[in-house]
């Protein structure tokens, strides 16, 4: 992956996708419309004004309503990253999964980017420039914030911040709260995270979610569908999909086991 971020402009697939990947990603609607669903967010219908943020691991389905191009920034989260693509930003704007919408002035430079993206895409120097204008707009458009300096480091505490996730699964933790604890920037507090977790935050709430339903099906008379709303996840079915994922059996499957042992 070029440094920092591609930017390429494509249609959704008629026949609809889920998948997660090891990026970032930002989806951007362009031309036409296609639906989109994010893991903890819900569905939405992505056009021209609208877009989504999506986390690396995030799983997430789409499919193309008809004709449609949407314009796709990928941005890789362990290499080197170019100055005008700061990671402070990738950090923020990052911490979770979710759906904007965008005012009439971004709708315009989006436009004219994805012309040049049609034009000129195949070099990867526009890519770069492209990618790092459209992320500078969108994180003073999502947060209003100026990146800081350097900060003073606050203490990272792992014990407190597994307290709070357990107390709340049932509800969103947001980045913004977990480094607040720490009295950490949410810059700091990411990378700190990643160093000791070899995760993100996110994920790391999601293990933690899935860890807990797991010992609920295996210990509990809970049903399945209540269990997924006790720990946080949307519905049975995205409980299902996690818990595959991660061990390769459903939740009934799981049950079934611990009733054989």
């Amino acid at each position: 992956m070029w440094l920092g971020g591609l930017s390429r402009l494509e249609p959704m697939p008629q026949t609809g996708d889920r998948h997660h990947h090891s990026h970032h990603q930002i989806v951007l609607g362009f031309e036409g419309n296609a639906a989109f669903e994010l893991e903890g967010e819900g569905g939405d219908q992505l056009s021209l004004g609208n877009g989504c943020l999506v986390p690396t691991q995030s799983d997430h389905a789409f499919q193309g309503l008809g004709d449609n191009r949407m314009v796709v920034l990928d941005f890789a989260v362990d290499s080197l990253i170019n100055s005008s693509i700061d990671h402070e930003m990738l950090c923020r704007l990052f911490d979770r999964p979710h759906y904007f919408q965008l005012d009439a002035q971004f709708a315009s430079l989006l436009t004219a980017m994805a012309r040049e993206i049609d034009q000129f895409g195949f070099d990867p120097h526009i890519q770069q420039h492209v990618s790092a204008l459209i992320l500078h707009s969108l994180y003073q458009r999502l947060t209003g914030r100026a990146l800081p300096g350097q900060e003073s480091l606050g203490r990272f505490d792992l014990p407190r911040i597994e307290k709070m996730i357990s107390h709340r699964l049932q509800e969103k933790v947001s980045v913004t709260e977990m480094a607040d604890v720490c009295h950490m920037s949410i810059s700091q507090f990411h990378l700190r995270f990643r160093q000791v977790t070899g995760m993100t935050p996110y994920q790391y709430v999601m293990k933690q979610r899935l860890d807990q339903a797991i010992w609920l099906l295996r210990c509990s008379s809970h049903s399945i569908a209540d269990i997924a709303l006790e720990t946080g996840f949307s519905n049975q079915s995205a409980l299902t999909h996690a818990a595959k994922n991660r061990t390769g059996y459903s939740p009934g499957q799981i049950r079934k086991q611990a009733s054989a042992h």
